[in-house]
């Protein structure tokens, strides 16, 4: 079973996806605040991150640049969501693997998530 970090600080958000990517036979960790992202993926070992662009105080693209450039976190799929569809272009540059806008449709969710699981890495 493949695991999904999710990383929203809207929790209405959180909880719809948890339910979603949990029916769709994924094993999910949600959280809605940024600062525990490193002690989760040490933990839980995630597959795949789910993280949203407007967390608060932080950007996600500064947070998904940290993590591709962590050795131990380098290797983990980052799909970066957000309302603000102006972000899509600069995803790319934080090394993110992919982007899906809010709101989304939840099959396209869960598409975007098997192919960031199955194809090889690159943005897409």
């Amino acid at each position: 079973m493949k695991k999904i970090l999710v990383v929203d600080d809207d929790i209405d958000i959180l909880t719809v996806v948890q339910l979603v990517l949990d029916s769709n036979g994924f094993q999910v960790e949600a959280i809605s605040n940024w600062k525990h992202i490193h002690t989760r993926i040490d933990t839980f070992k995630p597959d795949l991150i789910l993280l949203d662009v407007s967390l608060g105080t932080q950007d996600g693209r500064n947070i998904c640049k940290q993590l591709k450039s962590a050795e131990e976190s380098k290797d983990i799929r980052i799909i970066l969501f957000s309302a603000n569809h102006n972000v899509q272009t600069s995803v790319a540059e934080c090394g993110a693997d992919s982007f899906i806008s809010k709101p989304f449709d939840l099959k396209n969710l869960i598409d975007g998530i098997n192919n960031q699981l199955t194809e090889p890495k690159g943005f897409n």
